[in-house]
């Protein structure tokens, strides 16, 4: 597989940019303490995602841009209060390499690119819950990501090395570490069977870390893959080659158990993770009872003095009709 080129996208409340008052947005909209304000979103959101792009040596081609606010005829308020950034990649990758297999007793989970640290802990569940959670600002620090362009080269390149390898490609299976950490992404590549899943083969960039938070925590460029015993010398080559690090952190079971072992100078009996894989199919399926009312609207009038050119000027000036450049 190879990256080409980036995409990026934002999703933000009314600007309210100093002295450029336009006809839709509302002085008196107040944003929740913590919260970036939409105009700083814009600007910071993007030049991160153009920053990464450029260090880690791809260009971010497409995407879009939607700022939205708006106060409905019952009082309701409808704004991107929480932003969206969102961002995707667009690459190659051979047919032949396309399917995975599936998980075999004996295969080893190896970890790829950075260590460990206490970022991301909980992060996707974080970002899904809603503006009126009555969590205190100060806790969602430890679920902001933090980016290494250069890291993520890395583990690009080991990761087209393999694919380039053809039949050969040591890596069986690979996922993204992505929404849940080391306890979603590991229990994935296992599914139908099981693992032993050791906590003191991890490359750690921070000796503090707990079991809870290396489990949880969603530290960005590393990926999980499935690899037997006779590919892991090459991997292991490769990896060195690119100065990126393979952690072997544990071995594929016939059981339907996924095990973590705790930290070698910790309670060796203690076992922080330890469950059995069939309850994840047989838990009752979550049940959301919607309910809808019908949302008043105002009957659109346009003054009488409105021009097409007022109008154009007005719809241009809309950051998702806007130019982008």
């Amino acid at each position: 597989s190879h990256e080409i080129a980036g995409v990026a996208g934002y999703s933000f409340g009314n600007l309210h940019l100093p002295d450029y008052h336009l006809p839709w947005e509302d002085p008196e909209d107040k944003y929740p303490y913590g919260f970036s304000h939409p105009s700083a979103v814009a600007i910071e959101a993007s030049n991160g995602a153009s920053d990464y792009g450029n260090k880690f040596g791809e260009p971010v081609v497409c995407g879009f841009a939607r700022s939205f606010g708006q106060r409905l005829a019952g009082g309701e308020r409808y704004e991107y209060v929480k932003p969206i950034m969102f961002s995707g990649g667009i690459g190659a990758i051979d047919n032949d390499q396309t399917s995975k297999e599936k998980c075999r007793e004996g295969m080893f989970l190896a970890k790829i690119g950075g260590p460990v640290y206490r970022v991301g802990v909980g992060g996707g569940a974080a970002s899904s819950q809603s503006v009126q959670g009555s969590r205190q600002s100060t806790l969602d620090f430890c679920a902001v990501q933090r980016g290494d362009a250069e890291m993520g080269q890395k583990l690009h390149r080991v990761v087209r090395a393999c694919a380039e390898m053809g039949p050969a490609n040591p890596i069986l299976a690979i996922h993204d570490q992505g929404a849940g950490g080391n306890g979603n992404v590991l229990k994935e590549l296992v599914e139908g069977g099981g693992a032993i899943i050791n906590a003191s083969s991890f490359e750690l960039g921070d000796d503090t870390i707990s079991a809870r938070e290396l489990w949880t925590a969603e530290y960005q460029e590393n990926d999980a893959c499935l690899v037997e015993s006779t590919g892991l010398s090459k991997m292991m080559q490769i990896s060195r080659r690119e100065k990126c690090t393979v952690s072997v952190v544990g071995t594929v079971t016939e059981e339907n158990r996924v095990v973590l072992t705790n930290f070698a100078d910790d309670d060796a009996n203690r076992k922080p993770v330890d469950f059995d894989t069939k309850i994840l199919g047989e838990r009752e399926k979550k049940v959301f009872h919607l309910t809808s009312a019908p949302t008043p609207l105002r009957q659109i009038e346009l003054p009488a003095s409105l021009t097409v050119r007022q109008a154009l000027e007005m719809v241009l000036r809309l950051p998702s009709v806007a130019s982008k450049r």
